[in-house]
């Protein structure tokens, strides 16, 4: 899905346009400035936090659509019980092990070799898979293998404002740098007669993006402009680098 945002909230805008009026700032730099706090802010709030979360969840996703039986496994039954189904396990006895799951306890598990298919077939258009199945597979180095394999598009969807993220300065980790080559994304540059920046991001699958993440850091940074224009109008001091000993409705001419 390919998602495209420019700056144009009108509280938020008016409060740019404060800034550059009362204090005589350079409109460019302020745009640059704010679009690049704004993409910190979004790139932050989307998921995952980091690169172990983004992994786990992955897992956690796969497992839900194949479930891994290994040496692991059964580890709450009683002896008599985990002993002879790991060893079924070891053996890969595939179907004396799914009757025996199915005996335990009257589900319709289905015990089979690996096959990414399973996984891939059971998400949905966000790419997530919503209900556990009953498929299992005791090809613990061929799911261990795919399990790395999706591993490792985590940070795809953060990847997307990569290009954009370029162009306002702003740094990103490396396990989000290392999608540059797959990541879908664009950005404009201002110029003194077209004042606004426009980010684009090809790589978003995640459901309700621009009301939960993108909204919510629009209206974040709209906040702190307020803020900051009521501290400058009490007779504060700008916490903006870029504006450090200015005053409040004493821009210079």
């Amino acid at each position: 899905m390919k998602f495209t945002f420019a700056i144009n909230q009108a509280r938020y805008r008016d409060g740019l346009n404060t800034f550059v009026h009362e204090l005589n700032a350079d409109a460019l730099l302020l745009l640059k400035e704010e679009m690049r706090l704004l993409l910190r802010d979004i790139i932050r709030f989307t998921p995952p936090k980091n690169l172990k979360q983004g992994r786990s969840a992955v897992e956690a996703d796969i497992q839900k659509a194949v479930g891994l039986l290994d040496q692991d496994s059964f580890a709450r039954a009683r002896e008599e019980v985990r002993l002879p189904m790991r060893e079924l396990i070891r053996r890969k006895d595939n179907e004396t092990l799914q009757q025996a799951m199915r005996d335990m306890d009257g589900r319709n598990w289905l015990v089979k070799p690996f096959n990414k298919q399973d996984h891939i077939s059971r998400r949905n258009r966000y790419g997530r898979v919503r209900q556990k199945s009953f498929i299992m597979t005791t090809d613990r180095i061929a799911y261990r293998k795919y399990v790395r394999e999706v591993q490792r598009r985590v940070g795809l969807a953060k990847a997307g404002w990569l290009r954009a993220a370029e162009g306002v300065g702003l740094k990103l980790p490396s396990w989000v740098k290392r999608h540059a080559g797959y990541a879908k994304g664009g950005y404009t540059e201002p110029t003194p007669n077209r004042m606004e920046i426009v980010a684009r991001n090809g790589s978003i699958k995640i459901p309700n993006y621009q009301q939960r993440i993108v909204q919510v850091a629009l209206n974040a940074r709209r906040m702190s402009i307020e803020k900051e224009i009521k501290r400058l109008a009490s007779g504060g001091k700008t916490r903006r680098a870029s504006f450090a000993g200015t005053v409040f409705g004493q821009s210079s001419p």
